[in-house]
This record gives C-alpha cells, sequence and structure tokens, in this order.
C-alpha cells in the first residue's frame, strides 16, 4: 500500500505519525493518561456511539441499570484510549523491551508446535486489540489476520507499525492465504466475533439473543487440520497477561455452527470479567433472528 501512496498521501501519512511516535516515545506511565484523557473527552462527543453502546450493554445485560451501564461506558472509553495509546507504542515506540508480563497457557501452543500442529489464536474485539497482538508475537511467529482500511492513508499508518512484529499480514477475505499458514504448522491471530451476515454464518445467541455470527474459525480449522485456542489479553494497571485457553474438545466436530456457539460462550465468559473492555460500539445486534425484533 506504501508504494501506492501519492505524493499528497505520503505528507499525510508523515504528519498523521508524528503525533503518534511523539506519544510512543513517551514513559508507558504519561502514555496511558493521555489516552485516556483524550479518549474520554472524545467519548462525550460522540453521542450516537454512546447510545449504540448502551443499547448494546441493556441486551447483554439487562439485569443492570442505567448508572450502571453509564459506568462502564465512562471506563471504557478511558480503557479505550489508554490502550490505543499502548498501540502507538507497540507501532512507533523502542519495542525491544516490552512492559511488564505474563503468560499463562503457553504449554497448548508448544505442545500444538511439537505435533506440527498449525494454531489459531482465536481472540475478540477487546480494547488492547493490536497491542495484544504486539505482545504474543514477542513469543511466537504470527500471521494476523485483519481488515483493510477504506482509508489507504490510515492503512499504512496502522499496517506499517504492524508489519515490525508478525511474520505476515492477511485479509480476511485471503481464506486460502490463512489455510496455507495452517497447513505449515503456522500460527494465526484472527477475531471473528463482530456481526457478520454471509454465506459463512449463522444466528448464535450473544449474551441470549440470536445474531448474525460468523462460523468461519471452525471451518477454518476442519479445513486446515488447525487447532483452536481461545486468546485473550488483560491488564491490570500498567501489567499485562498473556491468556491462551486449552483447545475446546472436538473441536471442529464437523458442526460449524455448534462449535462457534461454544466459542462465543467462552468469548462471553471473559467480557463477563471486564465488560468496560470489550468494544460495545459495533452494532453487534443489528442483524437478528427473524423471529426477533428489529434492531
Amino acid at each position: 500500500m506504501k508504494n501506492s501512496l501519492n505524493f499528497i498521501q505520503k505528507i499525510a501519512l508523515i504528519l498523521a505519525t508524528i503525533p503518534l511516535w511523539l506519544i510512543a516515545r513517551l514513559p508507558q506511565a504519561a502514555r496511558l493518561k493521555i489516552g485516556r484523557t483524550i479518549s474520554q473527552q472524545a467519548g462525550k462527543l460522540i453521542k450516537k456511539r454512546r447510545q449504540i453502546m448502551a443499547h448494546n450493554l441493556s441486551l447483554a445485560f439487562p439485569e443492570n441499570g442505567n448508572a450502571w451501564r453509564e459506568k462502564i461506558i465512562r471506563q471504557h472509553f478511558a480503557r479505550l484510549g489508554e490502550d490505543a495509546a499502548e498501540s502507538f507504542w507497540g507501532w512507533y515506540g523502542k519495542t525491544t523491551l516490552p512492559p511488564e508480563h505474563s503468560v499463562i497457557g503457553a504449554e497448548h501452543i508448544e505442545a500444538a508446535r511439537a505435533r506440527g500442529q498449525g494454531i489459531i489464536l482465536n481472540a475478540g474485539h477487546f480494547t488492547p486489540g493490536d497491542f495484544a497482538v504486539y505482545l504474543v508475537a514477542q513469543h511466537w511467529p504470527i500471521h494476523a489476520v485483519y481488515r483493510p482500511n477504506n482509508n489507504p492513508i490510515i492503512d499504512e499508518l496502522i499496517n506499517r507499525g504492524r508489519r515490525k512484529h508478525v511474520v505476515r499480514l492477511i485479509d480476511r477475505e485471503n481464506t486460502r492465504g490463512m489455510i496455507r499458514v495452517l497447513r505449515d504448522g503456522g500460527i494465526l491471530w484472527t477475531a471473528a466475533d463482530q456481526s457478520y451476515h454471509g454465506k459463512q454464518s449463522a444466528y448464535l445467541p450473544f449474551f441470549g439473543i440470536r445474531c448474525t455470527t460468523s462460523t468461519a474459525i471452525p471451518a477454518l480449522a476442519r479445513l486446515s487440520g488447525a487447532t483452536v485456542l481461545p486468546f485473550y489479553v488483560r491488564r491490570e494497571a500498567g501489567r499485562y497477561q498473556i491468556v491462551i485457553h486449552p483447545p475446546l474438545e472436538h473441536l471442529p466436530s464437523g458442526d460449524d455452527t455448534a462449535d462457534t456457539a461454544r466459542l462465543v460462550a467462552k468469548l462471553e465468559d471473559e467480557i463477563r470479567l471486564e465488560p468496560a473492555a470489550y468494544l460495545w460500539g459495533h452494532r453487534r445486534y443489528k442483524n437478528r433472528a427473524p423471529e426477533l425484533p428489529p434492531a
């Protein structure tokens, strides 16, 4: 993408990079504070997105009231800004010494690698986002699935940072490329938990409400012989924890819909630990089962 930018776009890319580069040079505490402050202020302005978040939270956690939802939304914007600033450091900082972190479940990756088996790290859309990929890439060679940004400047701004750490970026439409990586025993990071209404999808419950969900993960495992490991990154203050769960038994089973439902249930368990860390601003419930009222 970089070589396809015209002169004006290249200048815009340089100008957009400068503030990220400056934030990346700050100590971690300062990065977190700046990211938190900017995101909290921005969160007050995007009222439509806040409405979507409140709506999603009311559906997922109907037992909680407006005060709880507002608290979660405030916490979410703080986490979103903090983790975005950490991503800037991962893209443009001096990353020879990663932040303090631990790994739980490394043995599940090592066991699969010893078998020569490909690995799907089944992540979710949480605030650490790109920083989660950076952390796990410090321990194993990672191929990351991504959606190209419609804006070529933003696409290059992000991907030039990502390419520093991953073996390869794979377009989410490139199924053959994913299967090749997995059949060669590679590790694929992907997050397929957002609303998807296509051929490879099903109406599955997400916090009790049936909505369109991609069934691609079990299908990839079935076609490539890979193992699926639920993968999450948590943060307490400035310290991180990489969590790699063991593979779910008999997955793939041959029933992609049933397998995906089990993976979604695992995702829900993680979200319940810290609801503010999940990206509720996405319209997760926009495509619901036919018998349900429209969003």
